[in-house]
C-alpha cells in the first residue's frame, strides 16, 4: 500500500519540530484524524496566530502579541541592568523565579561558525545601541554554557571591554553544555546571584 499523500505532507511539517522524530511525527499526523472539525480549526487558527500576531519587541526583543511590551513598560524594573539572553523561553526561565528585575535583551541564537551564524545575523549590533542609549551601567550575559554559548558571551564581553559598563556573567554552577530551558530553577537563582564579573566599566579590575 502506497503511503497517504496528506499523512506524509503533515508528518513532514511535524518533523520541522525540535525533539520530534519520525515516528513521532506519524503518530502526531495520525492523531489529527480523530479530532473533531472545529478542534481542528482551531488547531489551524492557532498555527496561523503565531505568525500573525507574535512579534518581536523592537527595544528588548522578547516576543509579544500586543502593542506594549509587559517588560519595558514596567516602571518598577531597574532600567540601568540588562540581562542578555539568546531566546525568549530563557526569560521566562528568570521571571518565573522572580529574582531578577533588572531589563532584558534577546539575541535571537547565538554565534555559531559551523552554522554560519554571526554576529550580525543575530541581534548584537541592536543590543550595542540599546546599552548606549539607554546608558546601561550592568550588562549579564546570561547565556547557555554550550560552546555556541561561550562563544558569544566571550564576544560581546570583548566588544563592550572598554566601555563605560560593569559586564558579568551566570557563575558556572550550571552544568557544562546545559541549556538554560532545561536547568532547575535553584541552579538559575543561584548562577545568577553568584555572576562573575568579566569587566568593570573600563576599569582595571
Amino acid at each position: 500500500m502506497e503511503p497517504i499523500k496528506s499523512i506524509q505532507d503533515l508528518k513532514k511539517y511535524f518533523q520541522k519540530l525540535p525533539g520530534i522524530g519520525e515516528k513521532t511525527a506519524e503518530r502526531l499526523a495520525y492523531a489529527c484524524l480523530k479530532f473533531k472539525d472545529e478542534d481542528l480549526e482551531n488547531f489551524s487558527h492557532a498555527i496561523m496566530a503565531v505568525k500573525e500576531k507574535i512579534h518581536r519587541c523592537p527595544s528588548c526583543g522578547i516576543y509579544i502579541d500586543s502593542s506594549s511590551c509587559p517588560i519595558c513598560d514596567d516602571l518598577s524594573r531597574d532600567d540601568k541592568t540588562l540581562l542578555v539572553v539568546s531566546e525568549t523561553k530563557n526569560v521566562i526561565s528568570f521571571e518565573k523565579n522572580n529574582i531578577y528585575h533588572g531589563q532584558y535583551f534577546v539575541l535571537g541564537g547565538s554565534i555559531s561558525p559551523l552554522k554560519n551564524i554571526s554576529p550580525d545575523d543575530i541581534y548584537v549590533p541592536e543590543l550595542l545601541k540599546i546599552i548606549d542609549s539607554k546608558k546601561i551601567e550592568e550588562v549579564i550575559l546570561a547565556l547557555s554554557s554550550t560552546i555556541e554559548g561561550e562563544t558569544t558571551a566571550l564576544y560581546i564581553a570583548k566588544l563592550l571591554k572598554d566601555k563605560n559598563v560593569k559586564v558579568s556573567r551566570l557563575a558556572f554552577g550550571l552544568p557544562l553544555g546545559a541549556d538554560l530551558e532545561y536547568v532547575d530553577d535553584i541552579t538559575i537563582s543561584r548562577s545568577l546571584n553568584g555572576r562573575v564579573v568579566l569587566s568593570n566599566g573600563g576599569e582595571d579590575e
